[in-house]
């Protein structure tokens, strides 16, 4: 439950590399500051994934015409929230089919993901995904307490509580405006201050 391997071939992953630089470029919704941030690091894995420094998925012995594939591990913050910024973006300048063809097959796959993955939660963190705001104040500095606590969740913690941390991104996330929905999958915003100075710990894949 720590998140996805994403797999491609090497033209896919080409094309997705291409998309993710130019929108880290041209986008308003990535400052300056966040040039080199959590949205870019989308570009850098899948470059890495199709330099074959990431997982190689060999072709299965009777389907030989698959071919060689590549991919890599991303967890579920991440990935959902970099997409969010990719498809919000898109919105902001113009851009060619390739753009929207990316930006469709990543969606497709994640909502087939996340329907493997959470079942009975499925339209619920899908629905929490798709109301990623880019544009909400300090998203960018929200990434690191959000990321690290999931990280030291268990796999039914995150299965449990993925929707919840999508909705800690919201602008509103905060002791007043939700404490008529404290229930048993709320997060605290109090406990994602306990890990805005600390690592990452292993997310155990």
């Amino acid at each position: 439950m720590a998140g996805i391997t994403l797999i491609g071939d090497y033209t896919s992953l080409r094309a997705l590399h291409r998309v993710v630089h130019d929108i880290n470029t041209r986008s308003p919704l990535i400052p300056e500051a966040q040039k080199d941030g959590i949205f870019i690091s989308l570009a850098y894995e899948t470059r890495k994934a199709y330099e074959r420094q990431r997982e190689i998925i060999e072709a299965p012995a009777t389907y030989e015409e698959m071919g060689i594939r590549y991919g890599f591990k991303t967890l579920w913050p991440v990935i959902l929230l970099q997409h969010r910024f990719l498809r919000a973006s898109l919105g902001y300048f113009d851009h060619g089919p390739e753009h929207q063809a990316m930006a469709y097959a990543l969606e497709a796959v994640l909502n087939d993901a996340i329907r493997e993955a959470f079942k009975g939660q499925a339209d619920t963190v899908i629905r929490r995904w798709q109301e990623l705001d880019p544009q909400s104040p300090n998203v960018f500095d929200k990434v690191h307490s959000r990321g690290a606590l999931f990280c030291a969740w268990s796999r039914t913690e995150r299965q449990k509580l993925l929707a919840s941390l999508l909705l800690s991104f919201h602008r509103h996330y905060d002791e007043a405006s939700f404490r008529l929905a404290r229930k048993a999958d709320f997060v605290s915003p109090a406990e994602f201050i306990q890990w805005e100075v600390l690592e990452w710990p292993d997310p155990r894949w």
